[in-house]
Parts: C-alpha cells; structure tokens; sequence
C-alpha cells in the first residue's frame, strides 16, 4: 500500500517514469493489466496522477503469475526493486502461499527503497467476480468487482502513452468510490472502497 511520499514534484515524474517502464515491460510479457483505483481515477478525472495519492495502482491476473519471473527480472533490470507478497490466509478463491501482490519500489541506493512504490495486486476469477486481498495480516481487506470490468478494456492515453483500462470506466470508478467526480483527499482502502466483500477465512 502507499508510503508517506505523495506524488507530487519529483516523486510525480519519478512515478511517470515508473507507471511507463512496468505496464511496457507487462505489455513485452504478454502479462494483462489494468489501471485502477487512484492511477485510474487521477488520469480519468484530472489527467495527471494524484498529487495527494501515495502509490501507484495496476490490477494484474492469477493466469499470468507464471510469466512474473520475466517481468520482474526486466523490472530489475530497468532499475528497481521487484518483490512478490504472498497470501496469508485461506480465504476463497484465494490460497495460502499463492502470489498476492507485486511490488515495485524505486531505487534510493543499491536495495534501498526510493520514495516511489507500484502495487500491482493479482485478480483471480471465481464466476462472475474477480477477488483481491490487500492489506496483510495487520489490516487483511477482500475485495471483488464484477468480472467485465476487467475482462472488457479499452485502451486510454495518457502523458503519449497508451494504458489499458476497463472499458466501462465511468462505472468502474462508481462501483469503487460512487461519486469518484469529487475529489476526496483523505481515502481509506479498508473502509471506504465499495469493491470491500466480507473475508471467508479457513484454518
């Protein structure tokens, strides 16, 4: 999740910068992806990234884990840090061990985290609804959507480059914040997101 530094001034291009190099890495790997949550609505709604947000968001997908290791070795290799979280809890569709979430950081220093941070979590599809967790142990948040917001995309332009988002953007922004027109600076992800589904934890 997002770290003191807010995207605004260096951080901002230094973001920029981070936000082209992984989705052009994603797109060498045939990896999908989508923008989402406050990189989706800061470019929709403002075109730029939000000057008070403190990371970057992409939606990735449980069929493409198994080409991450490239990815993260390109990433790597392109000047960051690249690190893989995994899911704590049983709590279905998702299983204990799996790979949760990929984090991005920039480079402050050989293996020192910079103050720009990518979380790119991993979607997976149970019926009509792709599930998520966020959070870790301390503050463990599920989430779902309805499955054609990201199986349905649209490709938007941003900063000369092109992003793939789901298609119905609008409605995505209003399942996840409902009036996502007005700007709220102060933002919650483990109470304020409407995608929020209660956990089915099992030992």
């Amino acid at each position: 999740m997002g770290t003191p530094h807010r995207l605004e001034g260096e951080n901002a291009e230094s973001a920029l910068q981070l936000l082209e190099t992984v989705t052009g890495i994603f797109e060498q790997c045939s990896i999908k992806y989508c923008l989402t949550a406050g990189t989706l609505l800061g470019i929709v709604r403002e075109e730029r990234l939000l000057p008070w947000d403190t990371d970057l968001d992409l939606r990735i997908f449980r069929p493409d884990v198994k080409k991450l290791p490239r990815a993260m070795w390109k990433i790597r290799f392109a000047g960051y840090l690249a690190r893989i979280r995994r899911q704590e809890f049983i709590d279905p569709p998702l299983n204990k061990g799996e790979k949760r979430i990929v984090k991005i950081f920039q480079k402050a220093g050989f293996l020192k985290k910079g103050k720009v941070t990518m979380d790119c979590f991993i979607a997976t599809r149970r019926d009509n609804d792709y599930v998520w967790s966020c959070g870790g142990p301390k503050h463990y948040t599920k989430k779902s959507v309805p499955a054609h917001f990201y199986d349905e995309t649209k490709v938007i332009t941003f900063r000369n480059k092109d992003y793939t988002a789901p298609k119905n953007v609008e409605d995505y922004l209003t399942f996840r914040y409902g009036d996502w027109r007005i700007p709220v600076k102060e933002w919650d992800y483990t109470k304020d997101d409407r995608a929020i589904i209660s956990p089915e934890l099992k030992n």
